[in-house]
């Protein structure tokens, strides 16, 4: 029960850090604008940041008594890599862009946890970090060849953000994120398309769905 009240103290937390990273992008991307025209956090965007750190709350909890078998630092790499793709889909969906400062997060929130796993977890550390490599390599070039065959498909951004999850997911996660992700972007790009709310030639945000997809992944299969 202890370490479950930690996870969730921990994710609530990495939401705060998320916040701040939201307020340092805004006002980066607003330095030098007109001040009516500054990036702010409207007050959907507030209520939606407080449901995903909720979310990722529930998250912490539900990973620690549903799936027993992880190690702290095995939900921790979860939860950091969740805690910054709901950001990444806040910004994307607003601004059709996602910031490298997230992208630097998600690859320190990584180092640091290595170094605990180097102190805490010892054995076996170096086939799950190659596996860890080896999941962000082959993604990249996956999303990579896909970003430059098919026009208007998936974004360098969008690139970085899959390395990033492969750096937390492994091998043993990656893929059923990335399916799931695309089978739900799939299904809004439909719904969007059938309400004429986008069209063929719209760009259609795909953090949002990255997000959903692996919220739902790692929920479902707890890795």
């Amino acid at each position: 029960m202890m370490i479950t009240i930690i996870t969730c103290l921990a994710a609530l937390a990495l939401g705060g850090i998320s916040l701040l990273l939201i307020r340092l992008d805004f006002a980066r991307h607003s330095a030098g604008a007109p001040e009516n025209n500054r990036a702010a956090l409207s007050g959907r965007a507030w209520v939606f940041a407080g449901v995903m750190i909720a979310l990722c709350a529930g998250m912490a909890a539900a990973l620690s008594l549903v799936y027993p078998e992880n190690s702290f630092l095995f939900n921790m790499k979860r939860l950091c890599l969740l805690s910054l793709l709901w950001p990444a889909a806040l910004v994307d969906y607003k601004t059709l862009r996602i910031p490298n400062l997230f992208i630097i997060a998600g690859c320190a929130y990584r180092v640091i946890i290595f170094a605990f796993e180097l102190l805490l977890e010892g054995e076996g550390l170096l086939p799950r970090a190659a596996g860890e490599l080896i999941a962000a390599a082959a993604i990249a070039v996956a999303a990579l060849l896909c970003a430059l065959l098919v026009k208007n498909s998936i974004g360098f951004g969008d690139v970085k953000l899959f390395i990033v999850m492969g750096l937390h997911l492994g091998l043993e996660g990656i893929w059923s994120a990335v399916f799931v992700s695309l089978f739900v972007s799939f299904i809004v790009s439909v719904v969007l398309l059938a309400t004429k709310k986008k069209t063929r030639r719209d760009v259609i945000p795909f953090a949002p769905a990255i997000m959903l997809g692996t919220f739902l992944s790692v929920f479902l299969t707890g890795r």
